[in-house]
């Protein structure tokens, strides 16, 4: 880290480092689990789930790369073996053994949530402390949210197929 944002940053740096490694691993597998969902995916709104879970793809992705970027300015590197990421997640990855829409719109809800528990644990550490963190915690956690309700709609919308 630069000796100016070393002597502003009030958060333990070590503590940062070490939630910042496991977002950062939680979003490449919230990468993968959207991703190979959307190949496998069989069912109820198949072209809309398919659709949304590209598009979060594509943001668990954008997420990752911002935070290798946060991880590099505080002087540290991402992890780089993704045999690793499994090692530091709380969020883990499920592999998707029933290609249900059903089931994969509900795996990936469960995954949203511990997300947003993620981003509320590091914006919380942040607030007040480290504004550059805090920033992309607080962008991340509004997107992940939205994750949440739009997972959780299509839960509403299978609903009326039963």
């Amino acid at each position: 880290m630069g000796e100016m944002a070393q002597k502003i940053s009030k958060v333990d740096k070590d503590e940062l480092l070490k939630a910042l490694q496991s977002a950062y691993a939680e979003e490449w597998l919230a990468y993968y689990q959207y991703w190979v969902g959307a190949k496998v995916a069989e069912g109820i709104e198949k072209s809309k789930v398919v659709e949304e879970f590209y598009e979060h793809a594509n943001e668990e992705l954008k997420h990752a790369d911002w935070l290798a970027e946060r991880i590099i300015q505080l002087g540290e590197t991402p992890l780089l073996d993704p045999k690793l990421w499994n090692e530091h997640a709380k969020c883990k990855y499920d592999a998707p053994s029933n290609p249900d829409t059903k089931v994969l719109v509900s795996q990936n809800l469960m995954a949203e949530r511990c997300a947003i528990g993620r981003y509320q644990q590091i914006c919380e550490m942040c607030q007040g402390k480290d504004y550059i963190t805090f920033n992309i915690s607080r962008k991340i956690l509004k997107e992940e949210i939205e994750h949440e309700q739009e997972m959780e709609d299509f839960e509403a919308d299978f609903e009326h197929y039963l």
